[in-house]
């Protein structure tokens, strides 16, 4: 990142402007870390509605962390670096928010006892 972050302060950012990638980087590791323990927890989940919006909502966070990973990978130099970052800003902000509805699915579920747990 901080090779990119220099690529982009050359063509057309400041230092400032371009920490957009570092927060995108936190914002992927974040919900890298977080579908790690989704998993396990759907991995024991018995099969179920529940169990079903579950899946749903941890397949978005996937989804979308992918393509912020996609994002992040690509050669800074083929977008518009303004278009970029927007589209990158955009992506954490639903990332953040995708990630917010399964954690507080699991905790809504763990309230309202509604998980079944297979041995």
């Amino acid at each position: 990142m901080d090779k990119k972050v220099e690529d982009l302060q050359q063509n057309s950012m400041t230092w400032h402007d371009a920490q957009f990638l570092r927060d995108a980087v936190d914002s992927l590791s974040k919900s890298r870390r977080t579908m790690m323990y989704t998993y396990v927890f759907a991995f024991y989940l018995k099969r179920n509605n529940h169990a079903e919006i579950f899946e749903t909502n941890q397949r978005d966070l996937e989804m979308a962390t992918e393509q912020l990973s996609g994002y992040l990978e690509q050669d800074m130099d083929e977008e518009d670096p303004k278009t970029l970052k927007q589209k990158i800003q955009d992506k954490c902000r639903y990332i953040e928010h995708r990630r917010k509805v399964l954690m507080n699915h699991c905790s809504e579920g763990n309230e309202q006892e509604i998980w079944e747990f297979s041995e």
